[in-house]
């Protein structure tokens, strides 16, 4: 009796359990298949998760397809696709930044969107005119960019060196807070300085707002210290599981080398000896056993056709998308529905002083 009413005085916790929120992954694509023409596959069944707070080296041959899948994460390439998933900051849609993610790439160079003659980062204006409002909306984060940088808002943009108008056009795309960044090959012309303060500065992004970074290169200084992550872009055209380098047997085991076997730059030695691997396995090219692996390789490379062959030919082709010419269509035909508009409202106006 003394038991049963001590159970009936226990409190009773009649609260349904809750499961912990599930973490949004910066990147999570499953089974991405992807062609330029319908034809050869450009990618085949890519699987890439990418965690947060993570800084990711992606490398690869030349041709392999790195950008190419940069290009699809930010959204530049969204048609001749499939997959089973394809999930970018936790939605279908990338849309760039709106969608948190920011794109530094080289298509920053070739694509002059609402210009036909001149860039935009060569025009006689200021710094601290280039996207003014964003620079006013997020002028905390403009002034840190600008002191990590090394950046004076009152350059000319026509005067600047290529480094400097390098730094404005990182300022620029960083001034929205990310959760995933996107490098293609966008660090080379900044000097050694500048680049560990930035790399130092997206450290800190990643570690106290859990952002992510992806970063496609072929330069790895301080990449050792810097990355916590590497992909290999493969010349079958699939992606290597995002291995964590902490954990990384391959990797590990070049760093326990030591004598005249030391890689004074592990990133580099694990890059050269996994490409090596590559076009060993995956490739027919090797059937003289004489003959030396780097020429085998650049004779192979230099027989491939130009690797954005397919945007020049989407803008030769007038049935496909140009840049800018789709938002041009748009005024034009906004243009044309005000006139109209105008016209009706003359007429109808004329028509009742008569």
């Amino acid at each position: 009796m003394i038991e049963e009413e001590k159970k009936s005085e226990d409190p009773v916790d009649l609260a349904p359990t809750r499961a912990p929120p599930k973490r949004t992954l910066p990147v999570e694509i499953r089974n991405l298949t992807f062609s330029y023409d319908g034809e050869k596959k450009n990618i085949v069944d890519l699987n890439c998760v990418v965690e947060p707070n993570s800084k990711v080296i992606l490398v690869g041959a030349n041709g392999a397809g790195k950008s190419t899948l940069l290009r699809i994460l930010t959204g530049q390439i969204f048609m001749g696709m499939t997959s089973e998933t394809f999930l970018v900051n936790g939605k279908k849609q990338v849309n760039d930044q709106f969608n948190g993610v920011a794109y530094l790439g080289g298509t920053w160079k070739r694509r002059r969107t609402g210009f036909e003659g001149m860039c935009p980062y060569t025009m006689d204006v200021p710094a601290h005119e280039m996207m003014a409002k964003w620079q006013q909306d997020f002028k905390e984060r403009r002034d840190e960019l600008v002191r990590v940088l090394g950046i004076n808002l009152n350059w000319r943009m026509h005067e600047c060196s290529d480094g400097q108008r390098k730094k404005v056009r990182l300022m620029i795309k960083l001034l929205r807070p990310f959760q995933l960044c996107v490098i293609d090959e966008f660090a080379a012309d900044l000097d050694i300085f500048s680049r560990k303060r930035f790399f130092d500065w997206l450290s800190k992004e990643c570690g106290e707002r859990g952002a992510s970074v992806v970063y496609c290169t072929h330069i790895f200084d301080q990449a050792d210290e810097w990355a916590t992550h590497v992909a290999f872009m493969q010349l079958n055209k699939t992606l290597s599981p995002v291995h964590r380098l902490a954990t990384y047997e391959p990797y590990q085991n070049i760093l326990k080398r030591s004598g005249k076997d030391r890689a004074y730059c592990p990133m580099y030695t694990l890059v050269l000896e996994e490409l090596e691997r590559q076009y060993k396995e995956q490739t027919d090219l090797f059937a003289e056993d004489n003959r030396c692996l780097a020429d085998v390789i650049m004779e192979q490379q230099g027989q491939e056709l130009g690797g954005d062959r397919h945007e020049q030919e989407a803008e030769g082709d007038q049935t496909g998308w140009v840049s800018g010419r789709l938002t041009r269509q748009l005024n034009a035909a906004d243009n044309e529905e005000k006139r109209q508009e105008r016209k009706d409202r003359r007429l109808s106006s004329q028509s009742n002083t008569e």
